[in-house]
């Protein structure tokens, strides 16, 4: 039985030493008696009293007893005595190592006073009787006389119904019938105390009347009664966090309290329904902020109980009821905890991934304290790990879920590992493919979660690394490349960070083979976005994976081969000047990589720098990779050591390119030698050192073009460009004034490619460089060959013919001349321009000579018809032949043309005047024969005048020349009275007579 210690009855401080001063003074002076003593008050037992100081305290004591004669002053003195006598005892029973009766004195002195008060209450100085009951009572009960302790305080009870110890009363009486096991009468007892607003003792006759009714099997009864307790201990409280607080600063006596009252609640709880009988009390009296501490001591009590199913229950049972409470998560780590003091391994697993469900980034736990109002997944997610911390959730929730996550995921990792090996085995209930890659994306994706939501971790570059691994095996290799190169290139983790580099390259290379098979490549594992890159852009990030890890891991052994096959593809990709900057780090590198490797980066490099038009450094990197082939060129798809050849040649061969193309013919002329030179037997050497006498040639060096493409035709006597030879060879000698040797070639160019256009310019230049020759017989031939063979272009074709005529009239054969005359003429007529008609009308004035000649120098003689009837022929002829003039309409030879018509008539005239006469006429008769040939040659001179006159007023025109002339001199003899005058020329008086 417990006694509370009325501060002004029980408890005595040190200061209890001043009572001896105050019995030493003077009452009268004081004006003080020993009823304004203080109440003497046990020391705390730390401090203690020495025996001598109370031996003194009590000897003062009595001895004032001894003297003093008012009633009320020895009644108080009494007191004091019976109280240092109950402190003795107290202390001496602390310090007791045995057990003894320890309270004969003291009890003796409260009995002797509470005698003295029942004699005759009404007369009593006891300003306090109620006092000496309970204190006699206590006594007793210290003395472990709890009868007469009972008896006493019901005494108290009866007698003073108002006094201030009645709760403690009413509270030891309703104890006494509680160890009685009479819980009717506690019950009551506890009630009145508990009721009473200023009882000290409430709380704890609440809880004692709450046990009364739990002994009496009125459970319902006995959890208000508690609930009663704890709404009053937690008054105020709101949240479970505040409840915390208050029980950190409640005092020992009321955390006790407390913590009692939960542990009978849990008793209770379990003699109902168990958890569901909280749930269904905190539903009928609404939910309190201090029930998970129901749930706790409920689950704490079953599990003591070794009830470890129904104990977890209850941990699940709050976090069912409580989803959202920041200590949620602190019962689903009990339930955990539960299972596995148990011994339930098969339900720990199934509760680690409920707590990373229930609390993880994807939940709505999560998220609603990350600020997020949907849930999130994915990349959303990454954006919830960027808020920090979700708000309200403990350090331990969050360690716990770190620690269930990588558990969880490595468990999976392990059982995908198992049914992976099941099935390469073949075991009969091997698991199929699909489940296989499923148990694989299950540990990924918790391995993802883990990195979302602790991506600081120590252990992230490691778990990245197992995602990267499971993502892989899952089938999900995008999702696994991205891993791999955030394990090797973000984190650079000194662990995992180089083979995680490795593998990006590896799985890239992967991504790049299955796209070149059309495969549909799978979706990305954050974004469910299907994949839509293509397959130069998988070349791309493996390149760059590779060129990453080379340059983050160096020292890896793998670093340099990756390294080297960076610099082809980048040279595949068109990233040339890449290309050549990887392939000579490669060249460069350091310890120097092997053989084959140096010799892919040199081919490489010259490709690269011969695509970039830098053809001097692309011919130095293939020299190095054709020295190292022998060695290491023999695997597939490399070159041979010929075709590296043809790389140099035409390395070579641009450099000449530009060379010539800057205006620097000699270095161009060297480059191309160098080919035919150093290079023989490519199929390049043969162009440069044709391009090598072109270029000798185009730049005015026609001696050594002429001696390089002599070599070429000797080196190369069957090569196609041997064609164009002959044509080089032309130009040559036409401009170093070789005619015969160019027309020579020509001629055997012509006769080649006769019929054809090539044929046709070559006759006609072979022609005309043998004329310029001066052989007159090759020109001659050559040109007839091209007049018989080439109609078109008639242009050209009447010039030869011209050339011709003129050939042949140096030679004095008119015949031929008068020939070509007439194919001039013809050619002519039938193709009039203004050349031809031009070349026509001198054609046609050269034939009218002879028709002329031919009609003057026949004379009229006897028989006179028969010459006159050559002379008519002769006439028709000559006209035609002057009317053939006339008809190109050319002025330089209409105007002659004109004047030698009016001449054969003037002769015509002149002639028949001229003429034979016959012998056997008289006189008169010749006279009669002039006059009749006077009027047959009238007509004609008048024909002859018309003419020359109409060609004489041409210059009226502006059309003066000799043929005019020549009509006007004929004129004035045949009208000399017009136009035979002779002009006179008037001297002009300079000065008046």
């Amino acid at each position: 039985m417990n006694w509370h210690r009325a501060p002004s009855s029980f408890i005595l401080p040190l200061a209890l030493l001043l009572v001896l001063s105050a019995c030493g003074h003077n009452p009268v002076e004081d004006s003080r008696t020993l009823a304004d003593l203080p109440e003497p008050v046990i020391p705390r037992h730390d401090e203690g009293v020495a025996a001598e100081n109370l031996e003194q305290i009590e000897a003062q004591y009595r001895a004032a007893l001894l003297v003093a004669t008012d009633p009320e002053v020895r009644h108080h003195i009494q007191v004091r005595l019976a109280d240092l006598e109950m402190a003795r005892s107290e202390q001496a029973q602390q310090e007791a190592r045995t057990l003894t009766a320890f309270f004969a004195e003291p009890i003796s002195h409260y009995q002797a006073l509470v005698a003295t008060y029942e004699a005759d209450p009404a007369q009593s100085v006891a300003s306090a009787p109620d006092a000496l009951y309970y204190k006699l009572a206590k006594a007793y009960a210290l003395d472990g006389r709890d009868r007469e302790a009972a008896a006493t305080l019901d005494e108290l009870a009866q007698r003073f119904p108002e006094s201030p110890y009645i709760h403690e009363a009413q509270f030891r009486r309703a104890e006494r019938a509680f160890a009685a096991g009479d819980y009717e009468l506690a019950e009551a007892l506890y009630l009145e105390v508990a009721t009473s607003p200023t009882s000290a003792f409430a709380d704890n006759a609440l809880y004692m009347q709450g046990w009364a009714a739990y002994k009496q099997s009125r459970y319902s009864d006995a959890l208000g009664q508690f609930t009663q307790l704890l709404d009053d201990a937690f008054a105020g409280a709101v949240l479970p966090s505040q409840v915390a607080t208050a029980m950190s600063r409640m005092d020992p006596n009321q955390r006790n309290l407390v913590d009692d009252t939960l542990r009978v609640l849990s008793f209770t709880y379990a003699n109902l329904d168990g958890a569901q009988s909280i749930a269904e009390q905190q539903q009928d009296i609404g939910a309190r902020p201090y029930q998970y501490l129901l749930y706790q001591q409920l689950g704490e009590l079953y599990l003591s109980q070794e009830r470890y199913l129904d104990s977890a229950d209850t941990y699940a049972r709050f976090v069912s009821n409580n989803p959202s409470a920041d200590i949620a998560p602190d019962f689903s780590i009990r339930e955990i905890e539960v299972y596995q003091a148990g011994g339930f391994p098969s339900l720990v697993l199934p509760a680690k991934r409920a707590y990373v469900n229930h609390y993880g980034i994807y939940s709505n736990y999560w998220q609603a304290r990350a600020g997020i109002a949907t849930p999130a997944t994915g990349l959303a997610a990454r954006q919830v790990v960027r808020s920090n911390r979700p708000r309200n959730m403990s350090a331990q929730a969050l360690g716990k879920l770190k620690l269930y996550l990588e558990e969880l995921a490595r468990h999976n990792h392990a059982e995908a590992q198992r049914l992976a090996k099941a099935q390469d085995d073949a075991d009969a209930l091997a698991p199929s493919r699909a489940d296989v890659r499923r148990a694989y994306a299950d540990a990924a994706e918790l391995y993802e979660e883990f990195l979302l939501t602790f991506p600081l971790d120590e252990r992230a570059g490691e778990v990245n690394f197992l995602m990267a691994e499971a993502y892989n095996e899952s089938g999900r290799t995008i999702a696994a490349l991205g891993a791999y190169e955030t394990v090797a290139f973000e984190r650079i983790d000194p662990t995992y960070g180089a083979d995680a580099g490795y593998s990006a390259v590896l799985l890239s290379q992967n991504l790049i083979e299955r796209s070149k098979a059309g495969e549909n490549l799978p979706t990305d594992s954050l974004t469910d976005e299907p994949v839509q890159s293509k397959l130069w852009q998988w070349q791309e990030r493996k390149i760059d994976n590779a060129i990453k890890f080379a340059d983050t891991y160096p020292q890896d052994e793998r670093a340099i081969a990756v390294l080297t096959q960076a610099a082809p593809e980048l040279m595949y990709q068109g990233e040339l000047a890449r290309a050549s900057q990887v392939a000579r780090r490669v060249i460069t590198w350091q310890p120097a990589p092997e053989g084959d490797l140096l010799y892919t980066a040199w081919l490489t490099l010259g490709h690269s720098e011969f695509e970039q038009q830098l053809y001097p450094e692309a011919e130095a990197a293939y020299w190095q990779a054709l020295e190292l082939h022998a060695n290491y060129g023999q695997k597939p798809g490399s070159p041979t050591a010929a075709e590296l050849r043809e790389r140099i040649a035409a390395s070579i061969y641009q450099q000449a390119q530009l060379a010539l193309a800057s205006g620097d013919n000699a270095t161009a002329i060297n480059q191309l030698l160098r080919i035919h030179t150093e290079l023989p037997g490519t199929s390049i050497a043969a162009t440069a050192l044709f391009d090598a006498g072109h270029t000798a040639q185009m730049a005015g060096d026609y001696a050594q073009a002429q001696q390089l493409l002599s070599e070429f035709k000797t080196a190369y006597p069957n090569h196609e460009l041997s064609a164009r030879l002959p044509a080089k060879l032309i130009v040559i000698h036409e401009a170093q004034g070789n005619w015969a040797a160019a027309a020579t070639l020509l001629s055997a160019q012509a006769s080649a490619n006769a019929g054809t256009e090539l044929g046709r310019q070559s006759l006609l230049s072979a022609a005309e460089y043998y004329d310029k020759e001066g052989d007159w017989e090759q020109a001659r031939d050559h040109y007839r060959d091209y007049a018989h063979n080439y109609a078109e272009p008639v242009s050209e074709r009447l010039e030869v013919e011209l050339r011709l005529s003129e050939l042949y009239n140096e030679v004095g054969d008119s015949e031929s001349r008068d020939f070509w005359l007439a194919r001039i003429v013809k050619t002519a007529q039938q193709n009039p321009t203004e050349r031809s008609r031009y070349l026509g009308a001198q054609a046609a004035t050269t034939l009218a000579e002879a028709p002329y000649h031919r009609f003057k120098n026949i004379a009229l003689t006897l028989p006179i018809k028969q010459s006159l009837g050559q002379k008519r022929s002769a006439l028709d002829a000559a006209l035609a032949a002057q009317q053939r003039v006339l008809d190109f309409k050319v002025a330089d030879f209409t105007t002659r043309a004109n004047f030698f018509i009016g001449e054969i008539y003037t002769s015509l005239a002149r002639d028949l005047m001229d003429s034979e006469r016959p012998a056997n006429l008289n006189a008169l008769e010749l006279e009669q024969y002039d006059i009749l040939l006077e009027e047959q040659t009238y007509p004609f001179e008048e024909k002859a005048i018309d003419l020359h006159e109409a060609n004489a007023q041409r210059s009226w025109q502006g059309l003066y020349d000799d043929w005019v002339a020549a009509s006007i001199q004929s004129l004035a003899k045949l009208l000399p009275a017009r136009y035979g005058k002779q002009e006179q020329i008037v001297e002009v008086a300079r000065e008046i007579r």
